[in-house]
């Protein structure tokens, strides 16, 4: 019996949802029966395309936020904190109850987590380079192609690992690593 140590994410498995600034494409959420208007998951990881100039984020008190630019240039403004502007691969770390605001339309890569912190990050692989992920990790392709378990994945393609295993580059790509932990 052959036992497959990842879940691949095709791009057609993601949950679309409008907003009243673009689109979100949720990836993945775990528990697998949380939802997000709930608020009663631990993980979720989604894309959003912002297609207006100025946005403000919806309060998620309770909520670390890690969020990374795919496309575009971003600037976050969270009030009585910090301000950034954000490129391509670039990103920012905040709480979801602060006030914040962005000046920028982009593609972004969210990570939000409750009851667990997320490291998130960036990997720019050559031809034939390995990244090797442990239990849980969950990897997102943002450029290029791979293989893992001797199966291809694509652009947009994401990986949930169940266990050590190694994802290979078969041309020059950029993959997004989210490890967990409590």
């Amino acid at each position: 019996m052959n036992m497959k140590a990842s879940n691949i994410i095709p791009p057609s498995s993601w949950k679309i949802s409008n907003w009243s600034g673009g689109t979100t494409s949720e990836l993945l959420i775990l528990p697998k029966e949380s939802e997000l208007k709930k608020g009663n998951y631990d993980l979720r990881i989604s894309i959003a395309t912002v297609e207006v100039e100025e946005s403000t984020f919806t309060a998620l008190p309770g909520v670390n936020r890690i969020l990374t630019i795919l496309n575009g240039e971003l600037e976050l403004i969270h009030e009585g904190r910090h301000s950034t502007v954000l490129k391509q691969y670039e990103q920012d770390y905040f709480l979801g109850d602060w006030k914040t605001r962005s000046i920028g339309k982009v593609r972004d890569f969210n990570v939000m987590t409750k009851n667990c912190l997320a490291e998130v990050t960036v990997h720019y692989l050559s031809k034939d380079e390995a990244i090797e992920l442990t239990a849980n990790d969950f990897l997102f392709l943002a450029e290029g192609k791979g293989q893992v378990e001797n199966q291809e994945i694509g652009i947009n393609s994401s990986i949930l690992c169940k266990n050590e295993q190694k994802v290979v580059a078969t041309e020059q790509s950029v993959a997004i690593l989210v490890r967990t932990k409590k």
